[in-house]
């Protein structure tokens, strides 16, 4: 609401705003006060130089028809004042924005008039902003008179911090900022940071204090950006406040050490569960289950015992060194970037055609090629178990599990023996469950007893290994388009019909169909990687749906709207079952298609320097990345595995915060 008034005060919903001076004349050559006095209802409040989490700070442009120099609001001494779950930093009640103003010397005119032009923000459970424009006239004398607002400046001067400055040191670790200052007196000290993007405002923060030695810990903002710039603060025990200037402390302590170690450890924990739960994924349990249940009853060696082990650490390994070397070579890559090659999902279709026909013991057998693809996932040979465990790495490689994805993303960023380390762990947690079921004979005994039974459930397995093809092969038609996906089904099944008769075959006729099968095989991942994408196919997204661009998200953003973030892509598993249990949802495209939610996906089935950017702002490696804003001042990370309600919740909380703003 713009109040534009040339009057001495206005009058806005929920508060009211005047300007006064200290004195009623002001004289020439002397420094003269003057305010701004934000008197809002009962329960409603106004903020400080830094807003906290969210709000918006005061602000006063001032003119004259004299050359008079304005100086800074002096502000008042804050309260952190608790809004839902987040805190902001304000006044309750009338507060008075005090600011010295020079008066030239040679000042000659009867009368000064004095323009502000000020806006502001005030809340309660709602925030309303308000625009008003006030003006002050005041005489010219020899001497200063006091005026009748003078009371008011006197008491508003009693809530201002000393003018004793301090001085201190910070730290940053991983996660906190530890700020150390001598106190003028011992107390209980609050710090108040005067930029926003320091602390998480809503946190406890830990005091150690020893006489007036303080130290605050409070974990640190995720916006912060580490500089060797020198940090500011107020710091107040609600009675009094100092303001604090602090230099960042060049010794690195213990604690730092302990909490990143800490930090590894958490994230290791994390890849080890993600590794485990990997294990059911579609595309592995089938391959393992089959492994599973061909397992004998001889004795074996230790190593045969840990062949299968060996094979993934081998696998995660040979991942790790692949990703760090492109990345230290510049490329930008992330969890599941092979999938972007056209090349591989058609390797990958060929694999899981080859798997498929071994489950249907139709594929070729004997010695040589075809002896070398049964060694695979058959046998107890420490080659066979090797393999077996390379071929689990690679089906496994599309997905990505609960936990997983946030230790891969830091993973990726951090120094490479922390990756390894994570990767290691990942591949160790991967590992276990067939590693358990080979080494012990009671985990085996669990299993099933054999029979018949397995034969009928090995061709069942074949199943999902050909739904797994179908689900490629659509993966490969938004890479390409729909020429080439004809003639990757075609080479498939050529190749499936080589293979058979290979396999009803004997002497050099088989040897023949084995390697004209292969031929199929290089012939299409060779032209795979010259297709040019569908510029022409249907399009499926939505009508509500916009596609992910960085400046129409800081744009909404700005605007203060609320935006659903989906990173997204064709062969992220994880990703289309959440499209089909939580996004297709009536209710849920129901709020999405209203015109107070801003529904963004980002496709990265290609390559998306764009997307990979976003998701490496959110330490992630992979999709899916779900991200919920509400303007600037609130953002939630959603589950890697979701629910209707759990879409409709977060949505419903940030129209809150849009509300609080």
């Amino acid at each position: 609401m713009n109040l534009a008034s040339a009057n001495t005060s206005a009058t806005g919903p929920h508060i009211e705003v005047s300007i006064h001076s200290e004195n009623q004349s002001w004289q020439p050559g002397s420094e003269q006060w003057i305010g701004i006095l934000l008197e809002p209802e009962d329960e409603w409040h106004t903020y400080w130089q830094n807003p906290g989490d969210s709000g918006e700070a005061p602000t006063i442009n001032w003119s004259s028809d004299a050359e008079l120099q304005f100086g800074h609001i002096q502000w008042p001494i804050p309260k952190a004042i608790p809004v839902a779950h987040l805190v902001n930093y304000g006044y309750e009640g009338a507060n008075l924005l005090m600011v010295p103003v020079q008066v030239p010397e040679n000042l000659n005119q009867d009368n000064i008039t004095i323009d502000a032009s000020l806006s502001w923000l005030v809340c309660k459970e709602d925030c309303i902003p308000g625009w008003a424009d006030l003006s002050l006239t005041l005489p010219v004398q020899q001497q200063s008179q006091p005026s009748t607002s003078k009371p008011l400046f006197d008491d508003q001067r009693q809530s201002l911090p000393q003018s004793q400055a301090l001085e201190g040191k910070y730290e940053i670790t991983e996660e906190h900022i530890s700020i150390a200052f001598t106190a003028p007196v011992a107390s209980n000290w609050t710090v108040f940071p005067i930029r926003s993007d320091v602390i998480q405002h809503n946190q406890i923060q830990q005091a150690i204090a020893d006489g007036t030695q303080f130290t605050s810990v409070i974990p640190l903002s995720d916006y912060f950006v580490k500089s060797d710039d020198a940090l500011q603060f107020l710091v107040s025990d609600g009675e009094t406040g100092y303001y604090l200037t602090t230099q960042a402390n060049s010794m690195v302590p213990a604690t730092i050490e302990t909490s990143e170690t800490s930090s590894l450890w958490l994230l290791v924990v994390m890849a080890f569960v993600g590794g485990l739960i990997l294990n059911i994924m579609p595309c592995v349990l089938p391959v393992l289950s089959f492994k599973a249940l061909s397992l004998s009853e001889q004795t074996m060696s230790l190593s045969k015992k840990l062949g299968y082990l060996i094979g993934v650490l081998f696998s995660f390994n040979v991942f790790a060194v692949l990703i760090i070397a492109l990345k230290e070579s510049g490329n930008a890559v992330g969890w599941g970037f092979h999938m972007q090659e056209p090349a591989v999902i058609v390797a990958l279709c060929f694999l899981f055609v080859y798997i498929t026909l071994t489950l249907l013991d139709i594929g070729p057998t004997g010695a040589k090629f075809a002896g070398v693809g049964q060694s695979l996932i058959k046998g107890d040979s420490f080659i066979s178990q090797f393999f077996t465990g390379v071929l689990a790495a690679i089906v496994a490689s599309p997905c990505t599990a609960p936990f997983m994805a946030a230790a891969l993303g830091v993973a990726l960023l951090s120094d490479n023996i922390s990756a390894f380390v994570i990767f290691n762990a990942l591949a160790i947690g991967f590992a276990l469950p067939m590693t358990l079921l080979i080494v012990s004979k009671t985990f085996r005994n669990r299993l099933p007893k054999p029979g018949p039974w397995m034969n009928t459930f090995k061709v069942f397995l074949a199943f999902p290994m050909l739904a797994t093809v179908v689900w490629l092969v659509w993966v490969f038609l938004g890479q390409s388009n729909g020429s080439a996906q004809f003639v990757l089904m075609m080479a498939l099944l050529l190749f499936a019909l080589l293979l058979w008769i290979a396999s009803v075959s004997r002497g050099w006729w088989q040897n023949v169909m084995q390697v004209s099968a292969l031929g199929f095989v290089v012939f299409a991942t060779y032209i795979s990687a010259s297709v040019t994408p569908n510029d022409n196919a249907t399009d499926n997204t939505a009508s509500f749906e916009q596609a992910y661009s960085p400046a129409a998200l800081a744009e909404l953003k700005q605007n203060n709207q609320v935006v659903l973030v989906n990173m997204t892509a064709d062969w992220c598993i994880t990703c289309k079952v959440n499209e089909q249990v939580a996004f297709a949802d009536q209710q849920v495209q129901s709020v999405l298609q209203s015109s107070t939610v801003n529904y963004m996906v980002g496709d990265w089935t290609n390559k998306n320097t764009e997307i990979l950017e976003f998701l490496q702002q959110y330490q992630r490696s992979g999709v899916p990345l779900y991200v919920i804003y509400a303007g600037d001042s609130y953002e939630q990370v959603l589950p890697q595995i979701l629910t209707a309600d759990i879409v409709i919740e977060a949505i419903n909380q940030a129209k809150k915060e849009i509300n609080h703003g």
